[in-house]
């Protein structure tokens, strides 16, 4: 059980994470495991989070909203405004002053041992940065994506922000962590002198949070995609696949229905309008866009058949693994997923244990109804998920090594 918040021997942990529970944005997941186990290993958090609908503030947590900036702070507000109106993409910059005004005034009162951000959106780790630059503690920056060279901050004309704003975060951190070992290497090579910072922290589950329980058994059976669409990871190449299957007259809807749950981009379906407006026609593809609650997406990953993994970069490799994969592995549904060959998602799909039917991108609309059908006709049962996967991405196991490299940046300070 995690010690209470109010231990004062305990040290404290400054923590900005945007997301953070109750938001069911897949990065909330994330700081979320780290603020719950932390305390179990020595270290409170205090977290200033973004204010979602249904979230109050209690303890340690607070969840701010730009307005909530105060004093000179909110004089600040209207300048984040119009910074954020000319930076290349949507950084949430009008929540810095409100995050960062409250924690160092939180500081005064009780001061931080070390400073967590993480990373997407920018403004988590703006924060970070100017905390441990005010007040001189040692800041862990956490990159759930990457940064520079990312595939969904792809504009070519903003490469240069991002190369000068990842290396300023990395000069001034004292640690970093990065999400799996392709990610890691790639920075090492990039800045070797700074390679000792580099750590990796894999995604994971939160063991007290009961994984969904596959109930399958539904007619018609579904396939499921549940979670945020948006950059290059478009349904594409499964959509004009069940189109084939449908002009081939092998699927229906009195046997199939896909179901997309939780928000999309405006042009997330644009290059196969047409094959989503003969599918909806027919009674095959549900779209439920917008934010959902937790609840929700768990409930259509139950009733899934067949559960949809796009790890798409709009290129020919990748370096991410999407987070809702750790909860779909969990309930042991088949997974269909599209992901590049010797990507690192392939890596973990590959021995978690469940189903996996793996498509690479660009792969012939022809070839992937083919090898989808007989899943079509035949679903595979849920299988339980490999004692190597429950055991490697157990979030509470992974906070073990926050928790260390916490300890010895702490006994290295003067």
């Amino acid at each position: 059980m995690s010690r209470p918040f109010g231990e004062p021997d305990l040290p404290l942990v400054q923590f900005f994470a945007f997301h953070f529970p109750p938001s069911t944005a897949s990065g909330a997941a994330r700081p979320g495991r780290l603020a719950r186990y932390l305390p179990e290993h020595g270290f409170r958090c205090r977290i200033a989070a973004f204010a979602v609908p249904g979230a109050s503030s209690s303890g340690s947590t607070h969840f701010l909203s730009p307005e909530d900036a105060r004093g000179g702070w909110r004089a600040v507000l209207p300048l984040t405004r119009a910074l954020q109106g000319i930076v290349p993409y949507n950084e949430q910059l009008p929540w810095l002053p409100a995050a960062l005004g409250h924690a160092l005034q939180a500081h005064r009162a009780e001061p931080a041992q070390a400073v967590i951000s993480s990373f997407p959106p920018l403004a988590a780790h703006l924060a970070g940065l100017f905390f441990h630059l005010r007040t001189g503690v040692p800041w862990i920056a956490d990159f759930r994506d990457p940064l520079a060279g990312s595939p969904f901050r792809a504009r070519r004309w903003a490469r240069l922000y991002d190369e000068a704003l990842e290396a300023a975060f990395l000069r001034a951190a004292s640690a970093v962590l990065v999400t799996n070992d392709a990610i890691a290497n790639r920075l090492r090579a990039r800045y070797p002198r700074w390679e000792s910072k580099f750590h990796v922290l894999w995604n994971g589950f939160d063991p007290q949070q009961p994984a969904p329980a596959p109930a399958p058994a539904t007619a018609p059976r579904r396939i499921v995609h549940a979670g945020s669409l948006y950059g290059p990871r478009r349904p594409d190449s499964l959509l004009r696949a069940m189109a084939v299957l449908l002009e081939q007259g092998t699927v229906s809807s009195q046997d199939w229905r896909i179901q997309f749950v939780g928000p999309h981009e405006p042009d997330t379906f644009a290059r196969c309008a047409a094959d989503v407006t003969r599918l909806q026609a027919a009674g095959l593809l549900e779209i439920r866009p917008g934010q959902r609650p937790r609840e929700e997406l768990e409930e259509a990953m139950s009733a899934a058949s067949i559960l949809v993994l796009l790890d798409l970069t709009g290129g020919a490799g990748s370096v991410q693994v999407p987070a809702k994969l750790f909860d779909y592995v969990r309930s042991g549904l088949p997974v269909a997923a599209w992901s590049p060959v010797g990507s690192p998602t392939r890596h973990v799909l590959e021995r978690a244990g469940v189903p996996v039917l793996l498509f690479a991108p660009g792969e012939p609309d022809q070839q992937v109804a083919a090898r989808l059908l007989p899943w079509l006709e035949s679903p595979p049962p849920p299988s339980r998920p490999s004692e190597w996967f429950l055991e490697t991405f157990d979030g509470a196991r992974q906070v073990a090594m926050v928790a260390r490299l916490l300890r010895e940046m702490l006994a290295g300070r003067p």
